[in-house]
Order: C-alpha cells, then structure tokens, then sequence
C-alpha cells in the first residue's frame, strides 16, 4: 500500500507541476461548480425532447418521461455528494494542501479546501451524472462529449492540487456505480407507471 500512495503523491506533483497561466484559468474554469449551470440547464431540457428520449412507450407521456430522469439526476446528484462526505469522514485522508509532507511544493491556486479529500465528490458527481445520462439518452456522441467533461473536471482537481490522482479515480468510480443503480430504479419505476396506466386503461 506505501508504493501505492507514494506513487500517488509522485503523480499529484507531476500533474500539478506541470503548468502554464492558460492552463491554470483552464483548470479553475472546469473545476468551479457554477460554471457547470448552463450544462445542467441543457440536460434538464433533452430530458423533455422525444429525439433524446430512449424510454418510448404509448402508455407513458414524454412529459413523465422527462420528470422522472430529472428526478432520477437529482437522486444520483444527492447519493454521490452524500456517500463521497461519508467517505471522506471516515477515512480522512489529508488533501495535498493539508498535508505536511507537502508543505510548499504543491501550488494551491484555489485554496487548500476542506481537511479530507478521500474520495473526491467533484469526480463522483460529474461521472455520476455522465454514466446516469448516457444510459438515459443512448446517444454515442452525448457520451463522448460528458464523460470528457467529467475526466477534465476530475483532472482539474488534481491539477489544482485539491485532490490526488486516487482520490478522483475512486470518486469517479463511486459515480459510476451509483449512477448505474439509480438508472436501474429509473427502469423500474417507469416500467410499474407503465403497467399501472396500462391497468387504468
């Protein structure tokens, strides 16, 4: 496990060693959560687009449809940020800007954050909300386009030394297996609206 968490660290200095003032703005634009709303507001709004929706059936309006995958997004959003805190408590591992080990060698350009950064809630948000809505939408080219999103945002956080390279790995694969079990209840719960409209019919 000591080779393990010092290659880690080796990686975290390399990655946030190597920089340039663009790639700093860069990193602090992908990394800031505001930024984020105008995408947010974008998949909201495909939830409700019929060319987006893979979930097809004469029983089940689009207008549910499209509730239920916001409600479905909201879900994840809540798990991922709540079990990546829990996480974090129990493990407490130090963020590079709280450990003494690494006293001035990292550059913190946003600050040193909160005490513990085992796993990293920004990967596990964003590749919640990847995995989650490529399931949703089918579409190949949507699926490229958010899952590089999410890899840039999970390496902007070790770029600004918020995060080690395991923290953003674990987190993004806490996202990914929330997401797919939100997407099973997601499945399941459209299908029993299905067959209870089918009933009323």
């Amino acid at each position: 496990m000591e080779w393990l968490l010092d290659l880690d660290t080796q990686l975290l200095l390399a990655i946030n060693g190597w920089h340039s003032p663009v790639a700093d703005k860069v990193m602090l634009f992908f990394s800031s959560v505001p930024v984020w709303i105008p995408l947010f507001i974008a998949i909201a709004l495909l939830f409700f687009d019929t060319r987006w929706q893979s979930y097809k059936s004469d029983s089940v309006s689009f207008w549910i449809v499209g509730f239920f995958s916001v409600l479905s997004v909201g879900i994840c959003f809540g798990l991922c940020d709540q079990v990546s805190v829990f996480i974090k408590v129990s493990v407490q591992r130090f963020r590079p800007g709280h450990e003494p080990a690494l006293e001035g060698l990292v550059r913190l350009l946003e600050g040193r954050g909160g005490s513990y950064g085992f796993v990293s809630s920004h990967a596990a948000n964003t590749f919640g909300l990847a995995t989650l809505t490529s399931l949703i939408f089918r579409k190949k080219p949507f699926a490229v386009a958010i899952f590089t999103w999410a890899a840039v945002v999970s390496y902007s956080r070790v770029y600004l030394a918020k995060h080690y390279p395991l923290d953003v790995i674990c987190g993004a694969f806490l996202g990914i297996a929330l997401a797919i079990s939100v997407y099973q209840v997601w499945k399941y719960a459209l299908l029993k609206y299905e067959m209870y409209r089918r009933q009323r019919a």
